[in-house]
């Protein structure tokens, strides 16, 4: 991979990218999608606007197990099956928790603007906003989805999927704080804000 050039890698994550959402909106027209689609359809719309339109990578990483990662932690929750199984927890209350995650992910995005990217690489800093207590407010808002779309539907599959997206999101998380560790500014920034994705907890 490493005599790959930048621009064709930029382009190769943005054609996946749009191939992942095309892919989500026909679950969702299909009738396939999570219980809360049209959310989704929102949610990831913004990645794909953000992901057309964001700045140039300052560096990226080479690593395949990195770009595996990536693709592998967003690709498997598109799997879960949606709506309410045998056992589930109060409607309302996955509802409520299931939005509250919504929208940390999306203020998160909202914020990230431009500097959005699949693979970990090193854009301009984002260090405020949600990312002043936590350093991956995205995904802290993805695992509160996940938890409540799985109390609403918790078949085998599905544990089968979150597992394997979060067994690769934090290895994930990891290696976007070893790409942009190569900034002294993230360097400090790691220092003043100590937890990673759960506040009190790591």
């Amino acid at each position: 991979m490493h005599r790959l050039s930048p621009r064709f890698l930029d382009l190769s994550e943005r054609v996946a990218v749009l191939t992942l959402y095309g892919w989500l909106v026909f679950r969702v027209i299909d009738g396939k999608g999570a219980e809360f689609g049209s959310f989704q359809l929102l949610s990831e719309g913004m990645i794909v606007v953000f992901l057309l339109f964001r700045r140039p990578a300052a560096s990226i990483s080479l690593r395949p197990t990195d770009w595996f990662l990536a693709f592998a932690a967003t690709t498997a929750p598109l799997l879960a099956t949606g709506g309410l199984g045998e056992y589930h927890l109060p409607t309302r209350l996955v509802t409520v928790f299931w939005i509250f995650g919504f929208l940390i992910q999306t203020g998160a995005k909202v914020w990230l603007g431009r500097n959005f990217g699949l693979v970990a690489a090193r854009r301009q800093l984002v260090l405020g906003g949600p990312y002043r207590f936590v350093r991956h407010p995205m995904y802290l808002g993805y695992l509160l989805t996940h938890i409540f779309v799985l109390g609403m539907n918790p078949a085998p599959l599905n544990f089968l999927f979150y597992a394997i997206s979060w067994g690769c999101q934090i290895p994930r998380l990891l290696a976007e704080e070893r790409v942009l560790g190569e900034d002294p500014s993230y360097a400090t920034y790691m220092t003043d804000v100590r937890w990673r994705l759960l506040p009190g907890i790591w």
